[in-house]
């Protein structure tokens, strides 16, 4: 497929998502989770009985069944993919979409059968340039390792016991409680920690995790309510959270990436790269945000490379900095390798709202 060149940062009108917003009753919310459970449960059992590559095409099925019926989530892929990639004519941006979905629909039977894939992890998910990940580590100072909703990002837990390497990921608690158990059931091993934002004691654990030569897995591609920056994604500003790049400098931890790409064959890869940390970043007048953008380069390198496999019904853009209710873009608070701690301790507090899990 091909793809566009990076363009220059957009500073036209700002994109607009009021018309893709559903409200929804409270009064039927009950039922609503009680019927999510139940079809959660029915597919698990499916899940754990039936071979992966019939559930992987299952879950394409399923998919294309979502993609006609979520008319919403496929108008928010269309207008973002005409902003971020204005090369695509209609008919390119009907396939990558078809293709997202399916991917959706895979990553979704692929989760409910988290524990048949670790079981037979060397088979399942492969790991590309590992030893870049196990030489930091070695450092002794924790990874700070970013990822993205891209591929099947549920599994990078899996590949983290494959290496035998103690992670803590931070996780969106599922609105559904019944759902959030058993998601908490599925991603538990013996290397695992989840840190939940909004609970009183993650931010202690974000910390405690790279003091303790721990790694630490967040995303940076998503719009949330954290202290964070405006920088340049697809040419076009994206407020993204800065309390990976403000507790890797106050702690001096390495920043790697780790991108999932499915592969035909139903297999995963996940690939791991350091993100250098020269004279542009710590010379920089703001290091924090000039990381920040090293970081959002690196995960839009991968989504051109593999525009299908990303999360594109994800409001990437819906704050602007012109906006009168976007939160303040970051200043200059750092000094040397890092802030002074009290404006770290309130970056990472407030990153609890957001997590890789969606």
């Amino acid at each position: 497929m091909s793809q566009d060149p990076p363009q220059p940062m957009k500073t036209g009108p700002a994109p607009d998502y009021k018309a893709y917003r559903v409200r929804r009753s409270q009064l039927l919310q009950p039922l609503r989770r009680a019927v999510e459970y139940a079809l959660a449960r029915m597919l698990l059992l499916v899940a754990e009985r039936l071979p992966l590559p019939f559930l992987q095409r299952l879950g394409r099925g399923l998919g294309a069944l979502a993609r006609m019926l979520a008319s919403r989530q496929r108008a928010i892929a269309d207008y973002q993919l005409q902003m971020a990639l204005p090369g695509l004519d209609q008919a390119g941006r009907g396939e990558l979409i078809r293709r997202c979905f399916g991917q959706f629909g895979m990553t979704a039977v692929e989760t409910l059968a988290q524990r048949r894939i670790r079981a037979e992890a060397e088979r399942w998910v492969r790991l590309e340039n590992e030893q870049v990940l196990l030489q930091a580590h070695a450092r002794g100072r924790g990874v700070m390792l970013i990822t993205a909703h891209t591929g099947n990002w549920e599994l990078l837990p899996i590949a983290m016991d494959r290496l035998k390497l103690h992670t803590t990921v931070v996780v969106r608690p599922l609105h559904n409680p019944r759902m959030n158990e058993l998601m908490r059931g599925l991603r538990r091993s013996e290397y695992l920690e989840l840190a939940e934002r909004g609970t009183g004691s993650s931010t202690r654990q974000l910390l405690s995790a790279l003091k303790n030569g721990h790694v630490l897995v967040m995303a940076a591609d998503v719009d949330i309510k954290a202290q964070g920056v405006f920088v340049d994604f697809f040419g076009i500003p994206a407020f993204t959270p800065l309390a990976p790049a403000q507790l890797a400098l106050r702690l001096d931890s390495p920043v790697l990436t780790c991108f999932d790409v499915r592969n035909p064959d139903g297999s995963h890869t996940f690939h791991f790269a350091e993100v250098p940390r020269g004279d542009d970043i710590l010379g920089a007048d703001d290091p924090v945000r000039a990381l920040t953008q090293a970081i959002t380069r690196a995960t839009e390198e991968h989504v051109r490379r593999y525009p299908e496999q990303w999360a594109w019904n994800n409001r990437r853009w819906k704050r602007r900095p012109e906006d009168p209710g976007a939160p303040p873009a970051a200043g200059k608070t750092v000094s040397g390798m890092g802030t002074h701690g009290k404006e770290h301790r309130k970056a990472a507090n407030e990153h609890d709202q957001s997590g890789p899990l969606p």
